[in-house]
């Protein structure tokens, strides 16, 4: 599990605590860009020159270390930049300091002001992805970065429940829905079949494509609770059918950029064959969508 980063109090920037790790105060701006500002370091930041950096180090494998130069920026602070251009891929990045003539010193968060980030939708539908980057604290107190990179990506806006289904609505970003589009429901905790489900688009007149394409996902109950049991559901929207790219439903664009909690949607209730069941939908640590299916507890008897 990840934390986000401390809420800062006026003035709380520098290093911290002496003899504490150094820490690196974070600025969103509305490109979608991160700039990272360090400061407290007894004068290395004066000294420093080439190959100063600010490392992104992944912990997936697979990936490459992403260094991103430091230069001096005025008051004993050195300054590093992560533009939305700087190919980052998907996974969780640990921030660390190199100096020339030191060891590599992992880095604490400071103050943050994440207000501006925005995911430059307009952007990333012209190139047929989703980029999102949001740094947090780690429960031991240091800095890293999770960073999304979907393409295509399929957006949950809300779901709510009927009659023999739950629908699903949202928006499909990086691709166009097909006449062979369809939903999948894929067992997450035990191995189970593919459930097909309907998908269809939801006509918004005067909606700018550069907003993504609105979409409906149907959920019928005898699908999601055909053998009555416990199970966990992932979701998948396959835009062209079988042969095409698929998107995992998701929850990572707020209002003005990428959201830094999804807002978990109310349990629902679902008839069972073994009676009636207790669907949590729920949002996994990377924002991913999933239905937890369990037996619905009886009434308390009353004494």
């Amino acid at each position: 599990m990840t934390a986000l980063l401390p809420r800062p109090s006026q003035g709380s920037t520098g290093p911290g605590p002496a003899g504490g790790p150094p820490r690196a105060d974070c600025v969103a701006d509305t490109a979608g860009g991160l700039t990272f500002d360090l400061a407290g370091l007894d004068g290395l930041a004066d000294r420093a020159t080439g190959g100063a950096a600010l490392l992104l180090r992944p912990r997936e494998r697979g990936a490459d270390t992403v260094p991103l130069p430091l230069t001096p920026a005025g008051g004993g602070r050195l300054r590093a930049a992560l533009p939305r251009t700087v190919p980052l891929p998907e996974g969780h990045w640990d921030a660390w300091l190199r100096l020339p003539g030191s060891p590599d010193r992992r880095l604490a968060p400071g103050a943050h002001h994440l207000g501006p980030l925005t995911a430059a939708r307009a952007a990333d539908a012209a190139a047929g992805r989703v980029v999102a980057r949001l740094p947090y604290a780690t429960r031991g107190g240091r800095l890293s970065l999770r960073s999304w990179l979907r393409a295509p990506h399929a957006e949950t806006l809300g779901l709510s429940a009927g009659p023999r289904r739950l629908t699903v609505t949202g928006r499909l970003y990086g691709a166009a829905l097909t006449a062979h589009a369809y939903g999948e429901i894929r067992a997450v905790d035990a191995p189970g079949p593919l459930c097909r489900v309907p998908v269809t688009p939801t006509p918004e007149p005067g909606h700018p494509p550069t907003e993504g394409t609105p979409f409906t996902l149907t959920l019928p109950h005898p699908d999601l609770a055909a053998d009555g049991r416990p199970r966990t559901w992932s979701l998948w929207l396959r835009p062209a059918g079988a042969t095409g790219p698929e998107a995992r439903l998701a929850r990572l664009l707020g209002p003005g950029g990428v959201t830094t909690a999804p807002t978990p949607h109310p349990p629902l209730a679902l008839p069972g064959p073994r009676g009636p069941l207790h669907a949590a939908p729920l949002y996994t640590p990377g924002h991913d969508l999933t239905l937890r299916l369990s037996p619905a507890l009886p009434p308390p008897r009353r004494g």
